[in-house]
């Protein structure tokens, strides 16, 4: 005999809505537990027994304390590809979806050589190479456990993306890509949001730069000035009240055509510009 996981989901929705763990938050990880979908449980739930409801509350004060649900169960959604997840990458953004999005819409399929810079699990270097088969992609972190997240994604979703591990691209060839994408660390370390729902949890270095958050952004538009060919193209997610240093930086170093792009939420998110 066991408990109906209905039951218990109306049981743990009571007693913790005040908490970070919502409904929608037991529903996904009593979904995970058993493989039923999210209309069988509540048309025929499923008896969970003893073993599963203590890996169940377990879940649940997880997320209490403000873990993040897709680190408890190790998987997100982004774009359209499913991704492993671990506190050794940030979990990807809807946010970040919209950078995606953009650079789809101005490039078809013609073969290029592209880079993500800072892949972490690879969302955005998985999400392109998903699209353009024909695209030859690399994807770069200083991070062999970021990389190592990476590769099992790169293995699970059966694509050809090329791993790096450089401190940015230091130890890249001049004029080696037609695109370069990066959403490098760009929260200052005073910012109040690291003290955020499921932002507590996550790795430091991925989120903080020196400078007001500006320091590794400034650092790629250096760089990538080099690593890029002629008329290859940046992009850079950032916060939205840098876009205006961003700009002024890029024309510092002789980027032309530079464009601010807006996410979902109407806020300023990705530049992108073109070398001479």
């Amino acid at each position: 005999m066991g408990v109906s996981a209905l039951d218990l989901l109306r049981e743990q929705t009571l007693l913790n809505k005040s908490t970070f763990c919502q409904v929608v938050d037991i529903e996904a990880m009593i979904i995970s537990l058993t493989g039923v979908d999210r209309a069988k449980l509540y048309s025929d739930p499923p008896l969970l027994n003893k073993d599963k409801i203590l890996v169940l509350l377990a879940m649940i004060d997880r997320r209490i304390s403000g873990v993040s649900l897709a680190y408890i169960l190790e998987k997100k959604g982004f774009w359209n590809i499913d991704l492993k997840v671990n506190e050794n990458v940030l979990v990807p953004r809807p946010e970040t979806e919209t950078l995606i999005e953009l650079i789809l819409e101005q490039y078809g399929n013609n073969k290029l050589t592209m880079l993500d810079a800072g892949t972490g699990s690879g969302a955005i270097a998985l999400a392109l190479s998903h699209e353009r088969k024909r695209w030859d992609v690399f994807a770069l972190d200083c991070s062999s456990k970021a990389l190592s997240v990476a590769r099992e994604n790169i293995f699970n979703l059966n694509l050809k993306v090329k791993l790096i591990r450089s401190k940015w691209l230091e130890c890249l060839s001049d004029s080696a890509f037609d695109l370069i994408v990066s959403n490098p660390p760009y929260i200052d370390s005073s910012d109040e949001r690291l003290k955020g729902d499921g932002v507590l949890f996550e790795p430091l270095e991925a989120l903080v730069s020196d400078n007001e958050g500006l320091d590794d952004l400034y650092k790629l538009i250096r760089s990538s000035r080099r690593c890029l060919k002629p008329k290859g193209n940046l992009y850079l997610e950032h916060a939205p009240e840098q876009s205006q240093d961003i700009r002024l930086y890029m024309e510092k170093y002789e980027y032309t055509d530079i464009n601010l792009c807006k996410d979902l939420n109407g806020d300023d998110r990705i530049t992108f510009a073109t070398t001479n």
